[in-house]
């Protein structure tokens, strides 16, 4: 049955106010009294609200999905998260010969830990933000555009945009992993269809990033 609720016209408002919202927050301006991982983590959390409000059928396809074959989707997951770490990499190592501020604006991501306790981002991480934004981006825009204008154009649309956010950082190296990574998880989520392996890949390769095996 089609959610009367769900139009065109809301597709439109919520993927340009997700936009819009993201790239203030990795602007750095919103970080006046709260802290990034907390403010990152409320606007995934309030967008996921307002998307379960707007399309109360979505909640079902997820529960779905984490019914059926789910030992084939983490394992999945799991082998995408090491696959995409091991590209990012090899990545490091030729960046440092054509970037050479790549130091500088990899230091600049890893600065977003100071101030916080390891195991807080680690949480936030693991059950907020890497579960949210494949939920947001892959499992709702990237599905609903692909609904409108085909699955390899909302893909790449959606990927590009995953990108766009970033560019508040003004920072190339951070810029360019969003893009690789909306392509990664935007063409996992279109050939596989499994939320549940998004999402394995994504925490997993997060924690290993920004926590266990950190590129720099």
């Amino acid at each position: 049955m089609k959610n009367k609720k769900f139009s065109e016209n809301n597709l439109y408002w919520l993927t340009l106010l997700v936009a819009v919202c993201f790239f203030l927050l990795f602007s750095g301006h919103l970080q006046l009294v709260v802290d990034f991982w907390s403010l990152f983590s409320s606007f995934l959390l309030v967008f996921l609200v307002i998307v379960l409000w707007l399309d109360p059928l979505w909640g079902q396809l997820i529960l779905n999905d984490l019914k059926e074959r789910k030992g084939a989707k983490i394992l999945i997951g799991l082998i995408s998260a090491v696959l995409l770490y091991g590209l990012f990499y090899g990545g490091n190592l030729l960046l440092g010969k054509f970037l050479i501020n790549k130091s500088e604006y990899l230091s600049s991501i890893y600065n977003l830990k100071i101030g916080s306790n390891s195991l807080r981002i680690g949480i936030f991480l693991a059950l907020i933000i890497g579960p949210g934004e494949e939920l947001l981006w892959r499992y709702f825009l990237q599905r609903r555009w692909a609904a409108r204008i085909g699955q390899w154009p909302a893909m790449v649309l959606v990927a590009v945009l995953y990108a766009a956010v970033h560019l508040s950082t003004k920072n190339p190296v951070l810029v360019l992993a969003a893009l690789v990574c909306g392509l990664w998880w935007g063409y996992q989520f279109l050939k596989f269809r499994s939320i549940l392996a998004n999402v394995i890949s994504h925490v997993l390769w997060d924690l290993m990033v920004f926590m266990l095996f950190p590129l720099v």
